[in-house]
């Protein structure tokens, strides 16, 4: 999926998981470097992951670890949801409200946000072509 090199690591677009493994930098702000060497014509600083992702004519089986991943989110919610709604006392669902705010935390907004609105804020493109994606 990725490599590392000296300057972090490098995400190539011909590497199978791909943008998974930009979306995990993306949400842990993790510097990488994206070499498009399956020459898909993304360009990261115009563009947001869904986009790269559409043009990349993901396969059906990566869409759907893309559409797990926001569903964990979706679980969450609704987990959450139903323990404030229960006419129980909320000493008695602390774990309902505990497990939902953390599937909430850990993957469904955050994925969403990644993938559909958040753009990395700093982006160089080295003289070989590939896009030096980091923040700070």
């Amino acid at each position: 999926m990725s490599e590392k090199s000296e300057s972090g690591m490098v995400i190539r677009t011909s590497a199978p998981g791909w943008l998974v493994s930009l979306a995990k930098a993306y949400r842990s702000q993790t510097s990488v470097t994206l070499v498009d060497d399956a020459q898909i014509g993304i360009n990261p600083i115009n563009e947001t992951l869904l986009d790269m992702g559409r043009k990349a004519n993901l396969s059906q089986r990566e869409w759907i670890a893309v559409l797990v991943a926001l569903g964990v989110g979706v679980a969450g919610t609704y987990l959450l949801v139903m323990a404030i709604l229960d006419p129980e006392p909320y000493s008695k669902i602390t774990l309902a409200l505990a497990t939902g705010a953390l599937l909430i935390a850990g993957g469904g907004f955050s994925a969403i946000r990644v993938l559909v609105g958040h753009k990395p804020p700093n982006i160089r493109v080295s003289p070989r072509g590939e896009f030096e994606i980091y923040w700070g």
